[in-house]
């Protein structure tokens, strides 16, 4: 089995990147909109190429498909919890 990262690149070598570049957005919290007017796109083009990357990485929903980015290291590194694992009141 391919990983997610050589899947997408062999699915589709060249137009991926639009849209990962979709998915990375709405990885930050932005949401269609947002998206949309950063990539000065229309929302419905973005919806179309947030699922087409839903599909490119197997993934059954959107928050899967983030997961699997991340997990195939296509959307960087995983955020950090900032504070994670210290005890309460550790400085």
């Amino acid at each position: 089995m391919l990983s997610a990262r050589a899947e997408v690149s062999r699915t589709c070598p060249l137009g991926a990147e639009h849209e990962l570049a979709a998915l990375r957005l709405l990885a930050q919290g932005r949401t269609q909109v947002e998206i949309a007017r950063t990539l000065r796109i229309r929302p419905e083009t973005v919806g179309r190429l947030l699922n087409r990357a839903r599909i490119l990485l197997r993934a059954r929903t959107l928050p899967h498909a983030v997961a699997r980015g991340y997990k195939a290291g296509l959307l960087g590194p995983p955020p950090h919890d900032q504070g994670a694992g210290q005890p309460s009141g550790a400085s």
